[in-house]
């Protein structure tokens, strides 16, 4: 028989077999353990212009089963992203490729490209700060740390702050006791400059009551709860209601804005809310050495209350592009339309069950794309095993939708709000304990 180059050269040359035939013939060679004739297949239909997205993912393994050098590898995953990556999900989810193949420094260049072209993308720079300090690369722990301080507002996002913190910190120390004192004080005023804040609003209350901060920017965004990150930077870190009182607190975040006016509404939703007012915090360049606090009393009505704040130092210029993260739910759309059928927040008793329900799972988003199922936390049963606990994580494309119907019944409001999701790094172990 002839070698497998040539076998499979000579067969992808002489025919075209359908994508599902090639396959079932990749699938049969890996099953059967001839990762050589995988290898050379796959070469062989990548030559003849036969080609497949997947080809190059299963190509590296095999060549990492077979023992093939690790330069190799890399120049298969590198044909990869020139490939695939033609989107910033996918140079996101190459770049882990890259990584899981120890490509790190590639991985790395990878993050960073994809962090122009998209800067409110947190991923690049939370997997960009953990490739950076394992290679020690003081200018990508620059800027993987300041991004994080900058862009990234997702779920526990005070821990990946303190990470870059901690990095930055661990940097400028190192940088000193090599005597580089002015790359150290660059680490320092970097440091600084991406822990200022244009705008932040703290609007707080007590009762057993819900209140929504919902803030009009200059360029025509809006951050509310259905849209909680915007294009003008604007950022809705929490979302709250009673009746505990460390959560009857609405969080508003501009860390670069754009001059002008902003336009702050505060709404009643429902509840009763103790004196009828709440308390409104504003904070204007916070992290500057001449910030400026005010502090205000809301009086409360079914109208929205309207305060216009000026920030005249806003250093945004344009625009960014806003990443899919949808936090609007079902339940969330349900309390609006109990609102328009009840301002006065006057339920019925089995209304009023039916909200302690939504309020105790409010957070929960609830989405209509592909899902798939995950370990995501080990229960340990006492035994000589583990049990895994499953997890259900979204995954490709989704669309969340919220309807509102007018009190009249004419109108109907429709909020839509697309997902593209994309699992980047995925590691298999054993459940057994060693």
């Amino acid at each position: 028989m002839k070698n497998p180059q040539a076998f499979w050269n000579e067969y992808f040359s002489k025919r075209k077999p359908a994508p599902d035939v090639v396959n079932d013939l990749i699938f049969n060679l890996h099953q059967s353990g001839k990762h050589e004739h995988v290898i050379a297949a796959i070469n062989a239909a990548l030559i003849n212009n036969q080609s497949q997205p997947w080809m190059y993912d299963v190509l590296a393994l095999s060549m990492e089963i077979a023992g093939r050098p690790q330069q190799e590898i890399q120049r298969v995953l590198l044909s990869r992203i020139d490939f695939s990556a033609t989107d910033v999900p996918s140079m996101v989810y190459s770049a882990a490729y890259l990584s899981r193949f120890e490509a790190d420094e590639q991985a790395l260049k990878l993050y960073q490209q994809a962090a122009k072209l998209q800067p409110a993308r947190p991923e690049s720079y939370i997997m960009g700060l953990r490739l950076a300090t394992k290679l020690k690369d003081a200018e990508a722990i620059l800027w993987a740390a300041t991004g994080i301080l900058t862009h990234v507002w997702i779920k526990d996002h005070q821990q990946l702050h303190v990470k870059a913190l901690n990095a930055l910190a661990d940097l400028e120390q190192s940088l000193n006791k090599a005597g580089r004192k002015a790359e150290a004080e660059r680490v320092r005023s970097a440091r600084k400059a991406a822990l200022e804040r244009d705008l932040k609003l703290e609007l707080t209350w007590n009762g057993d009551g819900d209140l929504d901060l919902i803030v009009e920017e200059p360029k025509g965004t809006v951050c509310s709860f259905e849209a909680p990150l915007t294009a003008g930077g604007g950022v809705l870190l929490n979302d709250g209601y009673g009746p505990k009182q460390e959560n009857c607190i609405e969080e508003y975040l501009c860390a670069s804005g754009f001059p002008g006016n902003y336009t702050v509404r505060v709404r009643y939703v429902s509840g009763n809310i103790v004196g009828q007012r709440a308390k409104l915090k504003i904070t204007r360049y916070a992290g500057t050495e001449q910030p400026v606090v005010e502090t205000m009393i809301v009086p409360l009505a079914k109208e929205d209350q309207l305060i216009r704040i000026n920030l005249e130092k806003g250093r945004r210029d344009k625009k960014s592009q806003v990443p899919g993260s949808p936090q609007n739910t079902e339940k969330t759309s349900r309390l609006r339309n109990r609102h328009l059928t009840d301002p006065a927040g006057k339920l019925s008793r089995s209304a009023r069950e039916s909200l302690n329900s939504f309020r105790v799972s409010r957070q929960v988003g609830v989405s209509t794309g592909q899902q798939s199922p995950f370990v995501t936390g080990v229960q340990n049963t006492g035994g000589i095993a583990s049990q895994p606990v499953i997890t259900v994580i979204p995954e490709g494309i989704s669309l969340t939708g919220a309807a509102v119907v007018s009190s009249d019944r004419r109108y109907v409001r429709l909020s839509l709000s697309p997902q593209f999701t994309n699992v980047t790094e995925i590691f298999t172990f054993s459940f057994m304990n060693p």
